[in-house]
């Protein structure tokens, strides 16, 4: 096919103005657009969102078997007493590969790599948010977990278990480099996890068929959206805590130190603030699976719908107030630990709720007993079992009895096995046939649900009398005599059968993949817009976008359905909605599949591994992740032809015209009709709504920038509240603060706050250019700007020359250089990305966005400006003020 002449007069070929039926040369030609490059190179330029939730899936479900492997040897290892088939060493070594790959590399991953496939065909999108982000998440992820079992090939693995704890995982004990790999492990798999977060939530609000307001959003959607928002506010807190752990060990930091003011509490309080809403970023997508398969296979919707999210957010912000009782056996007051216990109960309340929920369809539904429903019922008998003993292991009497013993693992497994991994079985035998058309086998599915539920049950549940009687967590081998055993034998035999069940699912996967029945568009008979595209999904996931009049699209007699015209069909163009009603807004153009992503994330590997091994590797390795991000961002000249046609397409086109549309004014959204069959081009069967006058894009909330500009500030703002929380645990746990020494000087602070918040009035001037279309304005007022920021870093740069306490003296050296450092650093980052917008103001290729790029950088530059505060407000004024 030639590529169509974008020009404004002569571009009907990039107009998509049919109804549902597009004709075959429309959709070859939508199909054109949206796939991704063949060939080698082509390979690692794919951004198709479906492409990359592939991969995403089958790599953390290859973590997933080899994290089950491991499993299988610390079994055969635990199966009798004084056995000697590994020794301590390697069994700690196997006992945190298996915990962390499970954790940091399967669970979550795998939920949003989920979502991710689902989410745009759930919500009747042609793509996610920001693809080129989305497939840097992946190789992210990918180079992450690639280091932590590499390092395991080479002898250098971690020992000091999953979570890390110090000051066994401290530069005295924790030699070699293992622990800076876990911990550099942790900075991938979150990088990549805070970004897919972001895709996802700016994909759900922003980018919803119209007519989907968020009352109509399906479950699994809204389980998706609250899972995202959690990530957002807990995953800085395990980042946060590993950074403090790696400058520990290797630059000389002393935070948890108690030599030098630190303190080892320190690592368990940042740490469970985020182990324990992660076991909900598990529980909670796993909610939504639940749902979807329920309501499909009792032939009727979910039974209490609002009840149903207000349980799904009302236990995502519980979950924030748990993480203490994961302490009760440390110095934690006792007046504190009581609050905890009651949050631990309380949890439970919202979990009851969707329980009755699900119930009430079942009995209320008529039953079509297929293998995903199978796993889902599993999850009543399974994850009710667990979330009573997490209610028991709630009390602080209880706990400080089993606390460190098998029940424990016996408690953790039966949450995140039965709460998680039952119902993503019910969600691969749910959703197989719409990735690949092909229906997985039902009686190996059967096979594979009872060896596994057997199996589970046969392995865990004697664990809990393990604890009982005193087997501790963490054990290598122990002697005869205990009476451990038989329960130990009946675990491993579980195990082993669990594993059986595992393998037969992956036959079938394979067997199903090449000869399985095929699979229509819907073979079970289902009510969300996923349902309603082919098997599997074109890469543009549908010819003409949907508009949504209930819950249940499928499920809706409506008489005449709607569909949305006039988006381009030869360019990668989406539709943008309102957050809350799903109103049409803009119709923005999306990035062509690049290498950049892929490049990018390389460099960031060099320079996360080269930091491990020498602090110089933070300088120089930064200078390849700039370079290729800016490579990455910088416009292509093809693009900014077709975004320019597109942009002056709505003010001069003839269908406009003609249905009395014209451009909005600067007070006004612009405003969209749905043409009845008779008023559009040709006689269709179903009404459309014509989005073709919408502009390109919008500025403020309307923006897809403006969300993930927000997304970028919560995350940042979540690091910041957390290092100012660690200065005021670190000072109420020393008697001497600041340590004999005296705080920064004030007047490097003071004018570094001057120039700050002199630096908003430019700011300011070149965000008001940007939105009345001043290029010329805008370039000028952000060379401004960026002077100041450029002024503020020399001041710094002197002020950290003259502080008079270095990071390796003492904790609170660590904390200031800690608070001073991100700052700079994420400071040193906007000044990048201003100076790379006023080149290309200047220079560079000019379409409209840069004008939008401008009003969002003027957005993050008041965060800048704003975070600068608190911290001036710490580290200068309060040491004085003797607060």
């Amino acid at each position: 096919m030639t590529a169509p002449d974008n020009s404004p007069r002569q571009r009907s070929d990039l107009l998509v103005k049919d109804g549902p039926d597009a004709p075959a040369g429309t959709r070859a030609m939508l199909a054109e657009t949206w796939s991704d490059p063949a060939g080698f190179v082509g390979w690692f330029s794919a951004v198709n969102h479906k492409t990359i939730a592939r991969r995403f899936i089958v790599t953390t479900f290859v973590f997933f078997l080899l994290a089950g492997l491991l499993a299988l040897v610390m079994r055969t290892q635990l199966a009798r007493p004084g056995n000697r088939l590994v020794g301590p060493d390697l069994y700690d070594e196997l006992f945190t590969l298996h915990g962390t790959t499970m954790m940091f590399l399967f669970a979550v991953p795998m939920m949003q790599a989920v979502a991710s496939y689902l989410i745009p065909l759930m919500i009747g999108a042609r793509s996610v948010a920001f693809p080129r982000m989305n497939a840097y998440a992946y190789w992210v992820f990918l180079f992450g977990g690639l280091t932590l079992y590499v390092a395991f090939a080479l002898g250098a693995a971690p020992r000091a278990g999953w979570f890390s704890y110090v000051p066994l995982a401290g530069p005295d004990y924790a030699t070699g480099k293992g622990t800076d790999i876990w911990a550099q492990m942790i900075t991938f798999t979150e990088l990549a996890a805070l970004l897919e977060a972001v895709i996802l939530i700016t994909t759900i609000l922003k980018m919803r068929a119209p007519g989907m307001s968020l009352n109509r959003l399906p479950l699994f959607a809204w389980a998706t959206l609250v899972t995202q928002f959690m990530i957002l506010f807990a995953m800085p807190s395990i980042m946060l805590a590993s950074t403090a752990l790696i400058l520990d060990r290797l630059v000389g930091t002393q935070f948890y130190n108690p030599a030098l003011g630190g303190d080892v509490l320190l690592w368990q309080h940042l740490f469970w603030f985020f182990g324990h809403p992660e076991v909900y970023l598990i529980f909670i997508p796993a909610l939504g699976f639940m749902s979807s398969i329920i309501q499909t296979f009792a032939r009727r919707p979910v039974v209490g719908y609002p009840a149903m999210v207000l349980s799904l957010i009302a236990t995502a912000f519980l979950a924030f107030g748990l993480w203490v009782h994961h302490m009760f056996a440390t110095t934690v007051p006792e007046l504190g630990k009581s609050f905890f216990t009651a949050a631990s109960v309380l949890i439970a309340v919202p979990s009851g709720v969707q329980i009755y929920c699900w119930l009430a369809t079942l009995l209320t539904g008529r039953l079509q007993l297929k293998a995903p429903l199978l796993f889902v019922l599993a999850f009543f008998f399974v994850l009710v079992l667990g979330g009573m003993t997490g209610i028991m292991l709630g009390s602080v009497a209880l706990d400080l009895q089993v606390h460190d013993t098998y029940f424990v693992v016996a408690h953790l497994h039966y949450v995140l096995i039965g709460g998680a991994v039952f119902p993503l079985f019910g969600a691969f035998y749910y959703w197989f046939p719409k990735v690949t058309g092909r229906l997985l086998g039902e009686r190996l599915a059967r096979w594979h649900f009872w060896l596994f539920f057997i199996g589970f049950n046969v392995t865990f549940f004697p664990m809990h009398w393990l604890g009982l009687h005193g087997m501790t967590r963490r054990i290598w081998t122990y002697p005869q005599g205990l009476g451990w055993g038989p329960m130990n034998m009946s675990a491993t035999l579980g195990a082993y059968t669990m594993g059986a069940g595992v393998l037969l699912f992956l036959v079938n996967v394979l067997k199903s993949r090449g000869h399985g029945e095929r699979s229509p568009a819907d073979p079970w008979g289902a009510s969300t817009l996923e349902w309603s595209v082919p098997s599997p999904p074109p890469p543009h996931n549908f010819d003409v976008l949907p508009v949504v009049h209930g819950r249940d699209p499928l499920w809706e007699p409506v008489r005449q359905p709607a569909t949305v015209s006039g988006l381009a069909a030869g360019a990668r163009e989406v539709l943008t909605t309102s957050a809350l009603d799903a109103m049409p807004e803009t119709r923005p153009l999306f990035p062509t599949p690049s290498i950049w992503p892929f490049l990018s994330a390389v460099a960031t590997t060099v320079f996360f591994i080269g930091s491990i091994f020498t602090p110089t590797a933070v300088w120089w390795g930064s200078v390849p992740v700039g370079v290729a991000m800016v490579a990455w961002f910088w416009p292509r000249r093809g693009n900014n032809a077709i975004a320019r046609a597109l942009e002056r397409l709505p003010w001069d086109d003839e269908v406009s015209r003609r249905t009395g549309d014209v451009p909005a004014d600067a007070g006004e959204g612009p405003r969209v009709k749905l043409l009845e069959p008779g008023e559009s081009d040709t006689a269709q069967a179903a009404s459309t709504l014509e989005v073709r006058q919408l502009p390109s894009f919008g500025f403020s909330h309307r923006s897809l920038m403006w969300w993930a500009t927000a997304g970028l500030m919560a995350i940042e703002g979540t690091v910041f509240a957390i290092a100012v929380a660690m200065y005021f645990y670190l000072r109420g746990v020393n008697a001497a603060w600041p340590m004999h020494a005296p705080p920064p000087g004030l007047l490097w602070g003071t004018v570094n706050t001057v120039i700050l918040l002199a630096s908003l009035w430019p700011n300011q001037l070149a965000k008001r250019a940007a939105e009345r279309g001043d290029r010329v304005g805008a370039r000028i007022w952000l060379s401004v700007c960026l002077a100041f920021a450029v002024a503020f870093l020399v001041v710094r740069g002197f002020e950290f020359a003259a502080l008079n306490v270095m990071w390796y003296a003492n904790a609170y050296g660590s904390i200031v250089w800690l608070l001073l450092g991100l700052h700079t650093t994420h400071l040193i980052t906007d000044t990048v990305d201003t100076a790379v917008l006023a080149a290309l103001l200047f220079t560079g290729p000019f379409e409209g966005k840069r004008l939008l790029d401008t009003s969002e950088n003027a957005i993050y530059w008041y965060f800048v400006v704003l975070s600068w505060l608190p911290i001036y407000a710490v580290l200068y004024l309060a040491p004085r003020m003797h607060l």
